[in-house]
Order: C-alpha cells, then structure tokens, then sequence
C-alpha cells in the first residue's frame, strides 16, 4: 500500500498556515499586522462607531485595509486614549505600492488624527497606524474608525462654482482636508447681499470675488471664539461673483474639516 502523504496548506502572500486554512501572519503578542500583506479588513463604519487597538510597543504600526469606490470619500481616523492637546496616534493612507496614496491629507485635532482622500479609481487603499512622532509618552490604546463620506457635494473650481440664488441657504461639509466648496451670485449693480456662513465644529471662512476674479474679501482665521463669518457685498460691479468656503485648520480644535452652513440675502427692501 503506498505511504499516506501530509497534505501541505499554500497560503497567500502575508498568510501562514493554520490546520486546514490559513490566518494572517501576524506577529505573537500583536493585534495587527505590520505590512500591507497582513492588513486587517475593514469596512466602513456608523458614524460615532470605533473599534479598540493597541500599539504593542513604541515601533508597532498596525496595518487595515479597505475597498474605495471612484468619486468617494473616505476618512480613516485614529483616536489617541490621552488627555491633552496632542494625538498619540497618526494616520496614513497608503497605495497598493506601499507608498503613500496620492492625494490623501492627514491632519490632527484633540487626541485624534485622521486622513482622507477622495478616491480617484477604484480598488484597495492601506491605513498605517503609528505612535504620532512628536508625542512625548507612549499609549499603546487606541480606537479606529472608517467612514465612507460619500460623494464630493459641491464643485472646487470657480469655473464650476454652485449657482446660490438670493434668499437661499445651503448646507455642505468640508473633506477632505483641504478641499474647497465654491458657489456663485449673480449680482445685480445697485444692490447690496449679505453672504454668511457658518461652521457647525470648526470655524468657516469665506474667499469673495468679483466678476474678474479679483479678490474682494477674505476672512480673519485666527478668531478661534468664533465659528461663523458674514460680508456685505455693496457697491459692486454687476456679473457673477465666486465665494470659496473653506475651515480653519491652523487653530486650536479645529482639524480643517467639518460641515457648514451657507446664505445669501437680499439687503434692500
């Protein structure tokens, strides 16, 4: 009778045999893997959802991946378990290379860091998670998150700035980091519009310009004690006016993200 043969599991790349089946190649004592082959899965979550992590050691990263649609946007944020100012964790996005994912920004607020991309193609993206480089103590609990944001809801360029008709109020967000909501006003000479915008977590500020693309006004970002802005256009020449919204980021609790609020009203009876 011939000799039973030991049958012999192949594993995947990042994988190691386990019985019958095979399970990521995750080092003893670590919660998830260190390289984009042995990322742990994830999938977009509820708002306010996080799931609970550890760093194991100063030098641990932990690496999640995640499937990203054409035209979406998506935030991946890590919440440092620390009291203070400063986050004890940092995210990165990364492509299939290893590299980081083009067009994602990073960007930290109180014990939170995130980073977000609005997706390009379609495929499979990377979060690295690390112990933020400036934080002077360790603290190896952290809680994740993924969120699927959807759809940029207003253009970016003047060229295709949003059409707001007078007596109107419209609501967006801000992501990701960096990103640009620009709508438009058909003004009419001799009349006077109050453009107002208001930021629901972060402080809201306002780019105006005139028919030519000349700046007209720019908001102060340095009051951190408030979270809306309002100028009165009057006096100007009759054409199309662009008004670019964007969020503070460089002041304290503000992470250059977050929803608003945007009107245009008539000031003459």
């Amino acid at each position: 009778m011939p000799s039973s043969e030991q049958v012999a599991c192949s594993c995947p790349q990042g994988y190691v045999p386990a019985g019958m089946s095979c399970k990521r190649n995750v080092r003893e004592g670590d919660d998830h893997g260190d390289s984009i082959e042995a990322a742990t899965p994830v999938e977009p979550m509820e708002p306010f959802q996080s799931v609970a992590a550890n760093l194991d050691n100063p030098d641990d990263v932990d690496l999640f991946s995640f499937h990203v649609t054409a035209g979406r946007i998506y935030r991946f944020t890590c919440h440092g378990l620390m009291a203070g100012y400063t986050p004890s964790c940092r995210v990165t996005l990364l492509g299939a290379d290893g590299l980081e994912l083009p067009g994602s920004v990073g960007t930290g607020s109180v014990s939170s860091y995130q980073s977000g991309v609005l997706a390009t193609q379609g495929g499979t993206v990377y979060a690295r998670v690390e112990r933020y480089p400036s934080s002077s103590t360790f603290h190896p609990s952290y809680k994740y998150s993924l969120l699927d944001r959807g759809p940029d809801d207003f253009a970016n360029t003047l060229t295709e700035a949003t059409l707001v008709p007078v007596g109107t109020t419209v609501s967006g967000s801000i992501e990701p980091y960096g990103d640009l909501d620009v709508f438009a006003l058909d003004a009419v000479a001799g009349r006077a519009y109050r453009l107002s915008c208001g930021g629901a977590t972060s402080k809201c500020g306002m780019r105006v310009r005139g028919p030519g693309g000349e700046l007209l006004y720019q908001s102060e970002m340095y009051e951190i004690s408030k979270r809306d802005d309002t100028f009165d256009l009057r006096g100007m020449q009759e054409g199309r006016h662009t008004v670019e919204l964007f969020v503070a980021s460089a002041i304290l609790f503000s992470n250059g993200i977050g929803d608003y609020t945007f009107s245009v009203a008539d000031l003459e009876p």
